[in-house]
């Protein structure tokens, strides 16, 4: 009985991490605009982030592991780059 609630503690914990992953290395500066909803929710998740990283997270460091994961995850894009 204390194995299922091991397990189930333990994916409750993972679950409860933030996915990002932070690569600063060299950075290019950008703009755009993004909705105000979206703003709300990406402030939101830079103190959730922060606070279980135990680092200051930047909108940045949001941006550039979407990215990377929207790259590395569109099949579409990845044959397109191929080629080009």
């Amino acid at each position: 009985m204390s194995e299922n609630t091991d397990n189930a503690t333990t994916r409750s914990s993972e679950t409860e991490q933030p996915i990002l992953q932070l690569y600063r290395l060299n950075y290019k500066k950008i703009g755009g605009k993004i909705l105000d909803t979206t703003d709300a929710k990406l402030n939101k998740y830079l103190q959730f982030a922060s606070q279980h990283m135990d680092t200051e997270i930047t909108a940045g460091d949001v941006i550039e592991h979407a990215l990377k994961m929207l790259f590395d995850r569109d099949t579409g894009f990845k044959n397109w780059l191929k080629k080009n």
